[in-house]
């Protein structure tokens, strides 16, 4: 067979294979035809008063009417009491949380680990270690984002939550969990439940308590308002923190008072 002849067959052979992309395209739905989006995964650190753990969550890149759909993977309770604690001890901080991210290392793809949003958020047990002595609050958290910086992770920094963070983070966690901010229907789609009311939420913690709820009407003091748009509605909220009024701080004061 000449070279010609060869040639021809190899474009008519090409040209069929064309054909058969072609014809499953024209078939098949576009959106079989492409990949779902990548998983993408995020680390929080909740440094509490009493105790701290790592959570491991992720997500499909794409959001939902401009927030995330997130599942939570895993959870690592670290070992010891919470970062406050060692104030005396800082470097202690920063050594109790390795074996947690030890864990998350083997969970989340190699690949991506370097892609993966790490945060710490430190709540009452820090807010009153930074007014007791806060050279001793940045030493913690110096050597805090130093273990974290060991791991190849996109650290975006260790701070501490404000009372009004806190409470309005935990509102939007206990009601994404209860479905009054998105449900995903057995029409296979995520809706937001129009008829169910949101609820309010009252976080006792060991060293602050918070409550948080949607008032339905305006608040005067800004000092106790945020807001928020999640899946496309808005949530204007009244939240307050009550510091010391936590389970352990309270009970303190209590056997103060009966010493007294």
């Amino acid at each position: 067979m000449d070279y010609k002849a060869k040639a021809i067959l190899g474009l008519l052979a090409a040209t069929c294979v064309f054909s058969t992309i072609a014809l499953i395209l024209s078939v098949v739905n576009v959106k079989e035809v492409f990949l779902p989006p990548s998983t993408k995964y995020g680390l929080v650190f909740d440094a509490g008063s009493t105790h701290t753990a790592l959570y491991i969550y992720q997500w499909p890149a794409d959001k939902e009417n401009g927030t995330g759909i997130v599942s939570q993977v895993e959870a690592c309770t670290v070992s010891g009491p919470g970062i406050s604690s060692y104030a005396d001890n800082p470097a202690g901080a920063g050594a109790s949380l390795k074996p947690c991210l030890d864990k998350a290392m083997k969970i989340v793809p190699a690949e991506q680990q370097r892609d993966t949003p790490t945060y710490l958020g430190a709540t009452a047990g820090m807010r009153l270690l930074r007014e007791q002595n806060s050279t001793k609050a940045e030493q913690v958290f110096a050597e805090v984002a130093k273990a974290i910086g060991e791991y190849p992770v996109d650290f975006r920094g260790a701070r501490i939550l404000t009372g009004n963070e806190e409470g309005s983070f935990g509102w939007i966690t206990v009601n994404y969990l209860l479905e009054t901010l998105v449900k995903f229907s057995f029409a296979e789609r995520w809706e937001h439940p129009q008829d169910t009311e949101v609820l309010g939420a009252l976080d006792l913690g060991g060293a602050s308590t918070q409550i948080t709820f949607q008032p339905g009407v305006t608040i005067e003091d800004k000092n106790t308002s945020v807001f928020f748009r999640l899946y496309g509605t808005d949530y204007p909220l009244y939240t307050h923190s009550y510091l010391c009024y936590g389970q352990t701080q309270a009970l303190k004061m209590l056997l103060a008072n009966l010493h007294k």
